[in-house]
């Protein structure tokens, strides 16, 4: 007899985690119960007794829609980060063909990004097709105004309000919220509205997955199981002797049993009921076999796991009795001598139990997860940090890497196959990841490492962006003359060799300022005195003011007195050159008022800094420290990005047909896919029309 499970994770509260781009994970609900299970099968008899009266309304919808539509199938492919430039340099190489034949028979051209050009922003101007003041992402991170702690820009929770008290347990009567900040609506969104039918796969900011006439799998911003945006377990015989100081991942000492016979307790989640702060576990045997493998035994499965190899998919199960939730992740055997050292990815959550939502509907994970078997959920799965701390090597984390595109390749495949009217869109990120950890073997004057020697390492570049040609390739043997094919990406690359550490600048010039007389701070501001600072530096280029009224210790007057401190502040940055090199760091600083529009750019920062090529925010200021020399090489394995301007990293644009518009930009994909459907394009929309095919 099958055994209920009781799932009442309610909230995790807010856990700093500064992986890749240096963003906080942020505490989620997870919320299931028997309640759950009865009303949701009270809502499934419902939808099966009303099908019939929705699906003939979504007929005559789709019916409509199609008649004036211009195709029957529109699919884009979203390669994140793939560069305009680099792209038709391997072109010209004859290394990508079929993006060559797209060029030739279709368009090829510069897609501009957003003002910044990172991800989060970016793909959400793609889905809704207006700028940022209307969609409310414009950055990674955001700050919470009474504390000046980071916030996770993209997504927000609200704990339960009501507790019931049982001695050392808090039992929440009430129901937590997990909201979607991303303002606006996706264009999936409204050809659901007409009766299209549309499947949105691993596209960026889309959590929660959102309701709507289709189905769709969560991406970047999607949490791992403890809440944050990946952080992956370090398990030894020792402790950590390594310094995370960006990461923050998870350390576990081994529990000897016998000889070459261990136990690794597995932090997992945050016990929901208790009121003291303790982590539920998963408990794992660990067998040393030899110097080159081991073995692992969790509660459901054993594994053998082979030095410098990463392990297939093992599920996790933490907690016990009624509270167990299940996770899966990938073992990474670092050494066995002198000691045990393993790598544990970033715990993701189970697609075929979630403990919350990273699909719509629910069931499509699960679905998933019973014909391909276990896949990543996690919005980052390929774990940029681990590299960085050396941790995983690099073969480990190209490995990593294409497993994960391996997965989304599979899954794109079986949708393409049952969509033959309507939208497909989806997301890889492959391109992404790579070129921001292998861009030093394209850069002579990076002071990044390069310990590779293999052609996988040094051109792992031109070989994702192969592999992207090759994928392309497959989809226009399968393309009908019906279809409409874009190719798009949120942003282009370049070099990342020095870091520049805006809140020392701020120190420097009299904008910020310390307690007792320091001259140096520790992370998130810790030291710093807000009753007399005007400014400070969050997220990957936004300054904001400390706002008498808007932050919870603010001394800039609204009005006169904010308007000559912004310009003031930006006349200063633009154009900063570096003393050491000679070369111009800052290129751009933007006013928000004068870049963005909408309702929503109240919530946006002050000030928003264009970087020069070569240049980016500084690992350390982007945690808020302060201190220091104002320009710092970076050393780091993360040696590419594209926190510069829209101008100097456009993306790519393909279409299997022609466009009658010059100089597309990412809002214009809305409203060209509606208009490809027949669909009239929605005042909001700030984007236009490409005019594909006509």
């Amino acid at each position: 007899m099958k055994r209920f499970k009781l799932i009442i994770i309610l909230i995790l509260g807010l856990t700093i985690s500064l992986q890749a781009y240096v963003g906080p994970g942020a505490g989620f609900a997870f919320l299931g119960s028997f309640l759950f299970i009865f009303l949701a099968f009270i809502v499934a008899i419902f939808n099966f007794l009303t099908f019939p009266i929705r699906a003939l309304i979504r007929f005559f919808k789709r019916y409509k829609a199609l008649k004036n539509a211009r195709v029957k199938r529109v699919i884009i492919l979203g390669f994140d980060g793939m560069d305009f430039k680099l792209t038709g340099k391997l072109i010209n190489k004859g290394i990508l063909p079929n993006f060559k034949k797209l060029m030739k028979d279709g368009t090829f051209a510069p897609l501009r990004s957003t003002e910044p050009p990172i991800s989060p922003v970016a793909w959400s101007t793609f889905a809704t097709g207006v700028n940022p003041g209307k969609h409310n992402i414009f950055d990674f991170l955001t700050r919470d105004p009474n504390t000046y702690y980071p916030a996770l820009a993209s997504t927000e929770i609200t704990p339960p309000k009501k507790y019931l008290n049982v001695g050392k347990y808090k039992i929440p009567i009430s129901k937590p919220v997990i909201e979607l900040l991303r303002k606006s609506k996706a264009f999936w969104k409204i050809t659901g509205e007409h009766g299209i039918y549309s499947s949105v796969l691993r596209v960026p900011i889309t959590f929660p997955p959102e309701k709507f006439y289709g189905n769709m799998t969560s991406g970047l911003g999607t949490p791992d199981l403890r809440g944050t945006q990946g952080s992956f377990t370090y398990i030894s015989e020792k402790s950590m002797n390594e310094d995370f100081s960006i990461s923050d991942g998870v350390s576990t000492i081994l529990e000897k049993t016998n000889d070459n016979e261990f136990i690794a307790k597995i932090p997992g989640p945050e016990h929901p009921l208790l009121k003291e702060k303790k982590n539920l576990e998963a408990t794992v045997k660990i067998k040393k076999l030899d110097d080159e493998r081991i073995e692992i035994e969790t509660s459901k499965e054993k594994h053998i796991i082979k030095k410098g190899k990463l392990s297939e998919w093992t599920k996790l199960e933490f907690g016990s009795g009624l509270i167990k939730v299940s996770g899966i992740a990938r073992w990474f055997l670092i050494d066995t001598k002198p000691y045990l050292k393993i790598y544990l990815s970033p715990i993701n959550i189970d697609p075929e139990k979630p403990a919350m939502d990273v699909s719509h509907p629910k069931i499509f994970s699960v679905y998933l997860s019973k014909i391909f078997g276990s896949f990543a959920t996690l919005g980052m799965v390929e774990d940029t940090w681990a590299l960085n701390e050396g941790l995983l090597s690099e073969e480990g984390f190209l490995d990593q890497v294409y497993t994960a595109q391996e997965e989304r390749e599979k899954i794109f495949w079986d949708t393409f196959s049952k969509v033959k009217e309507g939208l497909l869109v989806s997301v890889f990120e492959a391109t992404d990841r790579i070129q921001h950890m292998f861009w030093r073997y394209m850069n002579d004057e990076s002071p990044a490492p390069k310990n590779g020697n293999k052609p996988e390492i040094v051109d792992a570049i031109p070989i994702v962006y192969k592999k992207m040609d090759e994928l392309v390739g497959k989809v226009l043997d399968k393309l009908g003359k019906n279809d409409a094919l874009m190719i798009v990406s949120d942003h282009g690359f370049n070099k990342f060799n020095r870091g520049f550490n805006v809140n020392t600048w701020l120190y420097k010039e009299g904008y910020l300022a310390l307690k007792d007389g320091k001259t140096e701070s520790g992370k998130w501001f810790a030291d710093v005195d807000w009753s007399k600072t005007k400014a400070y530096g969050t997220g990957l280029g936004g300054i904001f003011l400390n706002i008498k009224g808007r932050e919870k210790y603010g001394i800039v007057e609204k009005g006169e007195e904010a308007e000559k401190l912004k310009r003031e502040i930006k006349s200063k940055l633009e154009g900063l050159k570096d003393p050491e090199t000679g070369k111009t760091a800052i290129d751009m600083v933007s006013i928000r008022e004068d870049i963005y529009k909408g309702a929503y750019v109240v919530n946006a920062p002050d000030i928003i800094v264009g970087y020069a090529i070569g240049y980016r925010i500084s690992w350390e200021s982007a945690v808020g420290e302060v201190g220091g020399d104002l320009f710092v090489d970076n050393t780091r394995l993360w040696s590419g990005d594209h926190c510069f301007t829209s101008e100097t990293v456009p993306g790519i644009f393909f279409s299997n047909r022609k466009i009658n518009r010059k100089d597309p930009t990412l809002a214009d994909i809305s409203p060209s896919v509606l208009s490809l459907f027949g669909i009239k394009i929605p005042a909001f929309i700030d984007g236009r029309d490409l005019e594909v095919g006509k």
